[in-house]
Order: structure tokens, then C-alpha cells, then sequence
């Protein structure tokens, strides 16, 4: 994927064969081990027999790559009420910042699943302190939302243009008439 990566992207590979790449932004996708390796056959560790269920539902968090620690407990707790079947006693899932869940088994095996599966952001968050309150005194608001209506603002400005020259030409027509 070198020719698809913007330039100073960064790939890292943990000893499970999860690959992390960094992009130079700062953002970051996971990829778990089990999609990029495999053991070897008779491989009887945890994470090698468990394939972890991805939650059906994402937790909407305000900034996808800072979760609060409550975002992080409701992405926790998805994954394990998704898997409170598979998982043996003793399993630990631990969620990062980036909302990437890490499942580490009792015999110390671990699978990873990346963030982007289990959140997704808020829309319209990103606006903090412009609450205006009602009989404060500047209830302004510094971003206004889009509403989509600037077509049919200056579509009604073209009806009016032409509707006034019509009447101008409309009156200058009749006046030459009558005289």
C-alpha cells in the first residue's frame, strides 16, 4: 500500500502482527494480527481458536481520537456483552484512546479490534461555549448552522430582477401607446 499512503506515514508491527499505521495528521488505523498472520497450525493459544464479535453498535463519542473514560467503559462493555459467550474467564478487554479494543486472554493471547469498528463521532459537536442563552446579552452564536437555502435565496433575486424589468418595460410600453 506504499503508492497509497500519503508521505510520512508510518507503519508499526507489534509482536501479535497487529500493524498500526500513522499518518501524518496524527490519525491512526489498526489492523489486528489475526487478519495479517497466521499461526501455526495447532496453534492453541486463545486468540488463535477466538475469533472476538464486533459489537453491532458504534458508541458516538465527541472526539474519536481522545475518548472520555466513560466512552471508553460503554465500547468496553459492548465488546464484552458481544462476546460473553466466547470469551473465558479471565478475559480482560481494554480500550485506548483511539477506541481500539485490545482482548487479552488468560493465557495471555490477545486480539485487537480497531476503533473505527466499535465509534464513531459526533456529528456537529466541535462547538463548545457558543450556547446562547435566552435574555442573555449576546445571544449570537459564532457559527450559524447551513441550511441549504443559498440557491433559492438567489434564485429569488433572479425572479425579482426579472419580474422588475418586466414591469419597467411593461410601463414603457403602455406609455408609448397613449401618447
Amino acid at each position: 500500500n506504499k503508492d497509497k499512503f500519503p508521505a510520512g506515514t508510518e507503519v508499526t508491527v507489534g509482536d501479535d502482527g497487529t500493524a498500526t499505521v500513522t499518518y501524518p495528521d496524527g490519525s491512526k488505523d489498526t489492523i489486528p494480527g489475526d487478519q495479517l498472520v497466521q499461526g501455526q497450525k495447532g496453534d492453541t493459544t486463545d486468540a488463535g481458536n477466538i475469533t472476538p464479535t464486533v459489537p453491532g453498535d458504534k458508541v458516538t463519542v465527541k472526539d474519536p481520537s481522545h475518548l472520555t473514560e466513560g466512552e471508553k467503559d460503554q465500547v468496553k462493555t459492548n465488546v464484552t456483552n458481544a462476546n460473553k459467550d466466547k470469551f473465558p474467564a479471565g478475559t480482560e478487554v481494554t480500550v485506548g484512546d483511539d477506541g481500539t479494543a485490545t482482548i487479552t486472554y488468560s493465557d495471555g493471547s490477545k486480539d485487537t479490534i480497531p476503533g473505527r469498528d466499535l465509534i464513531i463521532g459526533a456529528k456537529g459537536e466541535g462547538i463548545s461555549g457558543n450556547t446562547a442563552k435566552s435574555g442573555s446579552k449576546n445571544n449570537s452564536l459564532k457559527t450559524l448552522p447551513q441550511t441549504g437555502n443559498g440557491a433559492n435565496e438567489k434564485a429569488s433575486a433572479l425572479g425579482f430582477l426579472f419580474a422588475g424589468l418586466a414591469s419597467i418595460f411593461s410601463l414603457a410600453g403602455r406609455r408609448k401607446k397613449k401618447y
